[in-house]
């Protein structure tokens, strides 16, 4: 399943939404306009193309047609056809992944106290896809009813129920061939996790769970897009980023305790995950007025 990736925040914002019957001999118009265009076949057999790609759309199918690309529908529909479609304004999709290549154990970074801005992430939507329309079909309806008498109270609740038909329809993940593969990397990932301070060592990784190290690091590379050393250092990484802020520790042991007592080393690593030098940024985000709370 080709899956559009997005990034958030912030997130998208509904635009219309509608439901209608196509009667034999209509057919999509040619558009492009640069929003997001979802369209649910309930019943009948929809035909849509964008940028020369066709689609026959049958219910319980979903398309995802892309800001900036042109769709028209290629041939018209043969028998009474009931869509619902869904128009959303956000930023153009960050790229094009297959399901089974999304990376969905990796590590996202935790907002803080001394955050000032929302943490970036992705969300995944599927291009085309056949879903489980009759438990969709409630959320539907109530968006075009909120959509059709809006007020000032109804405002917020019609963008939430975007909110809650995008995680609907986020893909889980593919169960051929996956499952062995998502413990093994769930396994590497804790292994990682008990041993953050301790410096990186293949051999005993290999010894310890029963595995080629070879296999372990495809396993984790499959579901978190990292290898076993990077996955290592952004733990790293994020466990002195907490350390900078709520200790007094010196820059070396801070480095000592993540399990990198190479100073100028342990300090490259960090710019190169941060953007800036452990000892910058425990001062950009802690405020003059308050230091650390412990050691």
């Amino acid at each position: 399943m080709l899956c559009l990736e997005l990034s958030f925040p912030p997130l998208p914002q509904l635009i219309t939404v509608g439901h209608a019957a196509w009667t034999p001999g209509m057919s999509h118009f040619v558009r492009n306009f640069d929003v997001y265009d979802m369209i649910f076949v309930r019943t009948g057999t929809f035909y849509i193309c964008e940028e020369g790609a066709e689609y026959t759309l049958t219910p319980g199918d979903v398309i995802v047609l892309e800001p900036g690309k042109t769709h028209w529908g290629h041939r018209p529909v043969e028998t009474e056809t009931d869509v619902y479609w869904v128009h959303f304004a956000h930023a153009p999709p960050l790229g094009h992944v297959e399901r089974d290549r999304i990376p969905w154990k990796r590590s996202v970074e935790r907002g803080t106290d001394a955050h000032l801005a929302p943490v970036p992430q992705t969300m995944y939507l599927p291009k085309r896809a056949s879903v489980p329309l009759e438990t969709l079909l409630p959320l539907l309806d109530e968006l075009v009813r909120l959509h059709r008498s809006p007020t000032l109270q109804s405002s917020l609740r019609l963008q939430t129920k975007l909110g809650e038909l995008l995680v609907r329809l986020q893909p889980e993940p593919a169960a051929q061939g996956s499952a062995r593969t998502s413990r093994i990397a769930d396994t590497v990932v804790r292994y990682l996790q008990e041993r953050v301070g301790e410096p990186f060592d293949a051999a005993r990784m290999e010894r310890e769970l029963h595995f080629a190290f070879d296999y372990l690091a495809r396993c984790l590379k499959r579901h978190t897009g990292l290898s076993p050393l990077q996955y290592l250092h952004r733990l790293q990484v994020e466990q002195a980023k907490a350390l900078l802020l709520r200790t007094d520790l010196p820059v070396q042991r801070i480095g000592e305790r993540v399990g990198q007592p190479n100073g100028a080393y342990f300090g490259r690593l960090f710019r190169r995950h941060v953007g800036s030098t452990p000892a910058a940024y425990r001062a950009a985000q802690l405020p003059l007025d308050a230091p650390p709370t412990d050691s």
